[in-house]
Formats: C-alpha cells, structure tokens, sequence
C-alpha cells in the first residue's frame, strides 16, 4: 500500500510541475508580447547604423559601457537616458551632457519623443522611427 501511495504522490508531483512549466512558458510568450506592443517597434536610426530599443531604460553616450554607444567625442560619455512607460511613451533625457540634447532642432533637458523626430547629440543625429525605417 505504501508503494502505491509513494507512486500516486509522485504522479501527482509530475503533474504539477509540468502545469507550473507550461504556465510559466505561456506567461514568457504574453509577456514578450506585451513588451513588443508596449515598444511599438521602435528604433533609433542614424546615417549608417540602426538601434533597436529592446528594453525600458537606454543609455546613449560615448562610454563603452553605454547601451548605444556613439564613439565621437561631441557625444558625452553618458549622454542620455531613453526610456519607455507603460502606455509606450518614450521619454529622452539629457544626463548632464557637456554639449546639449536637441530634438528637432531644440534644446531640451527631457522631451516626449514622437514618430520621426531627430534627436541631436553633439554632432550625431538619430531619427526615432519604427522598425523597418522611413516611419513606415
């Protein structure tokens, strides 16, 4: 009785934790969805190369340690913080760079970025568009 009772516990056992996997396996795929459509698909696009915005909080500058990393030295070594919220809003700020964030032409400490919008950092320019280019 013993060894039936053993064999039944860990069936029971196999199951739930094959139920835990599964859940978690379908929570990783809503999640990664939810992340694509919180991001829209969103890039930063310069003259020769494009960054896509895989995460909430980017860190623009010349330092290596920057998650887009510009090596020119108009560009601070921490530049910029681009960030996303929850409705998919992305915000860039300026984090005490020597030389100024622009957008569109205008300096800015923090601005709300748009489709297409130029971000200026030192002499670089990166457009804010969706993936794919051309805004389209």
């Amino acid at each position: 009785m013993d060894i039936v009772l053993c064999a039944v516990s860990a069936a029971a056992l196999d199951i739930c934790l094959l139920v835990l996997i599964i859940a978690a396996y379908r929570e990783k795929h809503s999640e990664k969805k939810s992340w694509n459509k919180l991001i829209h698909h969103m890039e930063l696009a310069g003259p020769d190369t494009v960054y896509e915005l895989g995460c909430d909080e980017i860190l623009i500058g010349r330092h290596a340690s920057a998650d887009i990393r510009l090596p020119d030295l108009s560009v601070s070594r921490y530049h910029a913080m681009l960030t996303v919220n929850a409705s998919g809003i992305w915000t860039i700020t300026d984090i005490g760079s020597k030389s100024g964030l622009f957008v569109n032409g205008n300096l800015v400490k923090k601005a709300v970025l748009r489709e297409n919008d130029i971000i200026g950092l030192g002499n670089r320019r990166l457009v804010f568009r969706r993936r794919g280019g051309n805004g389209q």
